[in-house]
């Protein structure tokens, strides 16, 4: 199994903390943003994949891998008290108008946000959508870590995003589809230059790297336990 993949396993188990699905399907694109953002700032808005957002930080030195666990025990999603950490996640379809606000106020700094399928059920989400297209805010880089699964089913089922292009199209973004587990694919995305703000939607698939997690909605709550963890890693 892929370190990452396998830390994320371990710190969660640890930790005694759920959303395992949700950090396991965003292990890239937090890889591919880190790696690109130069001095743009990032903002972390898919709460539930903390414990990805923590390792990916350790990874890169910005924490401590001893401390992971920790940070996802006792800010189970993100926290800005968390070195590296711009802004504290609650509430789902906040924090991207955050993203907005920030490429607005300084449109010399490339930002950078990931954000769920879930969020994109919030109507504040599609209100930033609007004001970053009308803006042309082509600092302003979204992926959607598109694992089409949210805390109790299907993304289709509870409340279908579909067709999600030609809903931003009108919004005035540009958009583009890549495989979400596919680094050299988000980075090439990642960094075009476009006349609008771009969105990425990232094809993922929720517990990647653990077969009985993959594509199953109920790891968004479910913890690991003793038995799983000796076996997954």
């Amino acid at each position: 199994m892929e370190i990452t993949r396998k830390n994320i396993l371990i710190n969660s188990f640890k930790a005694g903390a759920c959303h395992v699905g949700s950090s396991l399907s965003c292990v890239e694109i937090l890889k591919a943003i880190y790696s690109v953002k130069g001095d743009g700032y990032f903002i972390f808005s898919k709460a539930s994949g903390a414990c990805a957002l923590y390792q990916v930080l350790a990874e890169r030195e910005i924490i401590k891998n001893e401390d992971v666990a920790g940070y996802t025990k006792n800010y189970p999603l993100a926290s800005k008290e968390v070195p590296g950490v711009l802004h504290s996640v609650g509430s789902i379809g906040h924090v991207l108008n955050v993203a907005v606000g920030m490429a607005d106020a300084d449109r010399s700094k490339k930002v950078y946000c990931l954000i769920s399928d879930g969020e994109m059920n919030e109507g504040s989400t599609w209100e930033a959508i609007l004001f970053a297209g009308h803006h042309k805010l082509n600092n302003l880089y979204v992926v959607l870590d598109y694992n089409k699964l949210q805390a109790c089913g299907s993304t289709e089922k509870i409340l279908n995003i579909d067709p999600i292009g030609k809903k931003l199209e009108a919004f005035m973004w540009d958009t583009s589809w890549v495989d979400g587990h596919d680094i050299d694919g988000l980075k090439f995305n990642l960094t075009t230059n476009g006349q609008y703000p771009l969105f990425i939607v990232a094809n993922t698939i929720k517990g990647k790297g653990v077969e009985e997690m993959e594509d199953r909605y109920e790891w968004h709550y479910k913890n690991i336990n003793e038995e799983q963890i000796k076996k997954w890693t």
